[in-house]
């Protein structure tokens, strides 16, 4: 078995040379063998691309050989290693081909069948009846945040530029930014995760839970830079989550129903034909 093990390795060394690959086709001829299983040249032209230079297809060639003899050397090495019951694997294909055929025909259903036409008030009324399916699993913020050297911060004009809504205040802020910033984010005005923020300020800061209750401002310095956040609004872990921050996943949670009500259907429908036709028998025993 061992000589027989090593003259397969020295097969598979042989056949590692990029001249044998550059040879012109020879119709079944085989390129690779290991124990009784054999790899011939038209199968190999099969899984390489076409549109390649003749270096990349001969690298493909070698790079597919290769997968393929360590493949069925492991395989070799697993049917001579494993009990008859181990490799009885014919109930699981049965299962998976069974799995697959029927995955198959619901998705051609699916198709044919599933409306896929969402509207906003689809959205909405989704969103405003299944509020279990919203509840914040982190706290969620809408903010402004700037960092900026020290000695540049102009602290309460900052305040005040973020604290406003107006667009002056917004244009005032951005032209600072601008200048002086070293980063800077309003975010679009946009919900996002609050540990957005958190994670850009220093880890000894103290005061974000309890800014983000109220409202406020966070701040602090650190080496040379301010660190500066305002909390515009906000919405706690646990919370039902805005509208706005879940809309954009509630389409594919209206189609994910939508399939499974069809399925659902299907599979009643399907099970009523099979009563009515006697397509199937269910014994009291």
């Amino acid at each position: 078995m061992k000589r027989d093990f090593y003259l397969i390795i020295l097969i598979f060394c042989l056949l590692s040379g990029c001249s044998y690959f550059s040879k012109p086709s020879q119709g079944d001829s085989v390129v690779a063998k290991v124990g009784d299983k054999q790899l011939l040249r038209r199968e190999l032209a099969v899984e390489l691309r076409g549109g390649i230079t003749k270096a990349d297809s001969i690298n493909q060639a070698k790079d597919y050989i290769q997968r393929w003899v360590k493949r069925e050397l492991m395989l070799l090495m697993a049917e001579e290693n494993l009990a008859a019951d181990q490799k009885d694997v014919q109930r699981e294909l049965d299962e998976y081909r069974t799995s697959l055929i029927i995955h198959r025909y619901q998705q051609q259903l699916i198709s044919q069948k599933l409306d896929t036409v969402i509207t906003a008030s689809d959205i909405r009324r989704f969103y405003d009846s299944h509020s279990e399916q919203f509840i914040l699993e982190q706290h969620i913020v809408k903010a402004i945040y700037i960092e900026v050297p020290k000695n540049l911060a102009k602290v309460d004009q900052l305040k005040r530029w973020m604290s406003a809504l107006d667009d002056k205040s917004r244009t005032e802020l951005e032209k600072y930014s601008f200048q002086y910033a070293t980063k800077f984010d309003y975010f679009n005005e946009h919900w996002i995760d609050f540990s957005q923020i958190r994670s850009r300020m220093p880890a000894s800061i103290t005061n974000s839970d309890a800014a983000l209750k109220r409202n406020g401002f966070i701040e602090t310095y650190e080496g040379n830079k301010y660190y500066l956040a305002t909390i515009k609004d906000h919405r706690l872990k646990g919370e039902k989550a805005p509208f706005e921050f879940v809309k954009d996943g509630i389409a594919n949670l209206i189609l994910n129903n939508r399939k499974m009500e069809l399925i659902e259907e299907l599979q009643k429908n399907i099970y009523q034909k099979g009563e009515k036709e006697n397509l199937f028998k269910i014994s009291d025993r």
